[in-house]
Parts: structure tokens; C-alpha cells; sequence
């Protein structure tokens, strides 16, 4: 096989892995991410009250790399975006999402808002805000588990002083979703979901012999699968099975 050959097979196996990627390339721009909508059956008469307190990683697992401390997570601390983008993404009618991770400077600004309204003193014919809609459920998340390397392939070869070598690691991030009644704090259903991340690693080398000197060439990358990414499609499937059973339990009757 000639250089030219050898250089080109190893570039065509470089460029087969960033196929392979399906998340937004690096760019000064940002670049948005349209979540699909959740296809539910038409909706019920009256959405339910629902309301989202804070969804956190309990996990604890610190993101690897090669410094001795490392203090970012290997998920997000908080993951209330996530499921409240989920939530919104639903059919509409289903569900009405009311502000519960941030209700105190919720209240303190509606009373700001009732003593602009009535200028300090009751007025005969002063607006008033409307009540505060009350949460019939409470969705309660959390990243219950995170767990690396549950599954690690390598391999390579090798053949005229040009080869290959290759690697694919899989961690598993397992999501909870549970929706409590607030009338009686009865757990009404709970859903557990496990989403794979995935890396890969890649590189190659090259070796020509000439009479006077000796050519090498590497060529290597990685892919990593984002967290971000995988929570969202994690949060979402754990959702869509919840408001299955709220279907099948009799939520909306």
C-alpha cells in the first residue's frame, strides 16, 4: 500500500467518527436546540396544577480528568430546566405549570405589586392581582445514579507500518421522577430512567521508512457524548412515562 493510500485511509477513519456526532458544533454563535413536542392523546376538560420544586443531582460524582481535584459535576446540580422544559413541552391542556422553586421572591414581589396597585391605602376601585393557582401534584426529580465505564471496547490494527486503534467507553446516568399528591402526599406513580453517555476515542499512526530518514504520523481524536443531552432526553422520556400511567391511573377524570 503506498503513503498516499495509507494517509488516506487513516483520514477517512478519523472523519467516520465525527460522523458520528450528532450535537452542535463549536461556534461563537449560539445555537438553539428545538425540543420535538411530546404527542399525547387530545386533551382533558382541565389541566392539572403542577408544580416543579428544585430537581437536583444527589449523585455527588465529580467529572474525571487528570488534575488530583477536579470540582465541577459529572451532571448538572440542578437539573428544575430541564424538567420544566419537558413539562412545557407536553401537549397543551394536559398540564399547568405553576412557579414553585422561586415562590418567595414570587410573594415578596406581588406584594411590592399590591402596594404599587393600591398606593399603600385601600382604594374603593383599585385593581386587584389574582390568586396564586394552587398545585394539585408536585413533580419531584433527582439523578439518583452515575456510573462509569459501565461498558469499555479497544481495539486496533496494524499492517505495513500503518495502523489504527479505537475505543468506546459508556457511562449510564439514571434519572427519578415522581409525582406526590398534594391533598393527601400520597406518591401517586414514580418513573426511573437510564440514559447511556457515550465516548469515543480514536487515532491512528503511520510509518515510512526513506533512505535517509524515517517519516512517523499520529492522528487521533475523541467524541464525548454531552450530559446536557443526555439529561434532556433522560428527563423527557421519564416524564412521557409518567403522565402515561396519569393517564391510565385517571388523573384528568
Amino acid at each position: 500500500m503506498s503513503l498516499s493510500l495509507k494517509t488516506l485511509a487513516l483520514t477517512v477513519c478519523l472523519a467516520a467518527l465525527g460522523g458520528c456526532v450528532q450535537d452542535p458544533a463549536p461556534s461563537a454563535a449560539a445555537q438553539l436546540v428545538e425540543p420535538e413536542p411530546i404527542v399525547l392523546p387530545p386533551a382533558p376538560k382541565r389541566a392539572l396544577n403542577v408544580g416543579v420544586y428544585n430537581c437536583i443531582d444527589t449523585t455527588g460524582q465529580r467529572r474525571p480528568s487528570g488534575s488530583s481535584q477536579e470540582l465541577s459535576s459529572a451532571v448538572p446540580m440542578d437539573c428544575t430546566p430541564y424538567l420544566i422544559d419537558a413539562v412545557r413541552s407536553l401537549t397543551p391542556g394536559y398540564m399547568f405549570l405553576v412557579e414553585r422553586q422561586h415562590v418567595d421572591e414570587l410573594l415578596r414581589e406581588r406584594q411590592l405589586a399590591t402596594l404599587a396597585l393600591n398606593g399603600g391605602v385601600a382604594q374603593p376601585n383599585a385593581r386587584k392581582l389574582n390568586m396564586l393557582r394552587v398545585a394539585e401534584i408536585l413533580l419531584v426529580g433527582q439523578v439518583v445514579a452515575y456510573d462509569r465505564q459501565t461498558r469499555q471496547l479497544s481495539g486496533g490494527v496494524a499492517i505495513g507500518g500503518a495502523g489504527i486503534t479505537g475505543s468506546v467507553i459508556t457511562d449510564l446516568v439514571t434519572f427519578s421522577l415522581r409525582a406526590v399528591a398534594v391533598q393527601t402526599g400520597e406518591v401517586l406513580a414514580q418513573t426511573i430512567v437510564t440514559k447511556s453517555i457515550t465516548s469515543q476515542e480514536i487515532g491512528g499512526h503511520l510509518s515510512r521508512v526513506f533512505p535517509t530518514t524515517i517519516l512517523d504520523v499520529e492522528l487521533g481524536g475523541g467524541v464525548n457524548e454531552p450530559v446536557g443531552l443526555a439529561m434532556h432526553e433522560a428527563v423527557r422520556t421519564s416524564l412521557m412515562q409518567l403522565t402515561d400511567k396519569g393517564i391510565h391511573a385517571g388523573w384528568w377524570d
